[in-house]
């Protein structure tokens, strides 16, 4: 048996991005080193392999590897076409992790998703989309309201600022993401409460639901729209990093435990998830909660929240990554 290969896209510096954007892209090259350090530890032969060139790829893909690590969350800087890739490993027949292209296309279309979701009663806050020019004052959403790229991922343009509290700011907001963006931009009403992930993992056809995580929102204060923003997410040395540590286990009540734990679920086989995800849910202020979001690609580094939650799981990461070369060889051996 051949090397296995870990695939993930190079960072390329993209014209609509800033330069503290580029850091969620370089994370993946975490993901790589924990992913390929491990592969060998446990005697599988490892190939790092960063997409550039389609026209290579497919060209380097004869002989394709038995399977493939896809770690890749777009291509040439642009998150749209993250599931074009996985679209043409499933043209060539090539065994890969993670989820398939369709999944990673819907969720990454924010108010698809969310059409999708909503159409089969999951709980996910109200929202708008904003395609450009002037939005009117009796929109049909109750502020505050949260301003957001509706295709991107890693939190990429959210700032504090994107909680808007009036139809101007609103305006301002929306506009800028969409001149920087140039993508439709989502506009949710701003929900106040807890924030919690709910990292999933199959192993041998069953979904497994890890311990819950929570976003420890206390240290930002009671302005009433606290918010895990790009800041938060990925700039280590901020004040918002270190004020919105994650806990995993959460600390949550029995019946909100379970609440969580089912939303994760059927958002996961609405979607049509494959080998692992996390679903992303935020208590409104009375303590009811809504799906924000699937994150179908979630990070997988060594100090990331899924690694987390596979730790307090007792899931060594060796065995994490047994589990997906299982569940893939295992079924492509096992199909008809």
């Amino acid at each position: 048996m051949g090397s296995y290969w870990v695939l993930f896209n190079a960072v390329l510096e993209t014209p609509h991005q800033a330069a503290k954007d580029l850091i969620s892209e370089a994370a993946v090259e975490e993901e790589v080193e924990a992913v390929c350090a491990h592969l060998k530890a446990l005697g599988h032969p490892c190939v790092r392999y960063p997409l550039v060139d389609i026209r290579k790829l497919v060209h380097d893909l004869t002989p394709p590897p038995p399977l493939i690590f896809n770690l890749c969350e777009g291509f040439r800087g642009n998150a749209r076409k993250e599931m074009h890739v996985a679209a043409l490993l499933e043209l060539l027949g090539i065994p890969f992790t993670g989820n398939p292209a369709k999944t990673l296309l819907v969720a990454q279309d924010k108010d698809l998703a969310k059409r999708i979701l909503s159409s089969a009663g999951i709980p996910t806050p109200k929202w708008m989309v904003y395609r450009g020019g002037t939005i009117a004052h009796d929109i049909p959403l109750s502020f505050p309201l949260i301003v957001k790229p509706a295709q991107e991922d890693s939190s990429l343009g959210i700032e504090k600022r994107n909680v808007v509290r009036d139809t101007e700011s609103l305006n301002q907001v929306a506009g800028e993401l969409h001149r920087r963006y140039q993508e439709p931009i989502l506009i949710e009403e701003f929900l106040s409460g807890r924030e919690f992930s709910v990292s999933l993992l199959e192993v041998e056809g069953e979904l497994r639901v890890l311990p819950i995580s929570e976003i420890s929102l206390q240290g930002l204060g009671k302005d009433g729209s606290p918010l895990v923003s790009y800041e938060a997410k990925w700039l280590e040395d901020s004040p918002e990093y270190k004020l919105t540590p994650s806990i995993c286990p959460a600390p949550v009540r029995e019946e909100l435990g379970k609440t969580l734990r089912t939303l994760a679920i059927e958002t996961w086989n609405i979607l049509e998830g494959k080998d692992y995800g996390r679903v992303d849910i935020r208590l409104d202020g009375e303590g009811k909660p809504f799906v924000l979001e699937f994150n179908p690609n979630p990070d997988i580094s060594l100090h990331a929240g899924f690694s987390k939650s596979l730790k307090a799981a007792g899931i060594p990461y060796e065995q994490f990554l047994e589990i997906l070369i299982h569940n893939n060889l295992h079924s492509k051996e096992s199909s008809p």
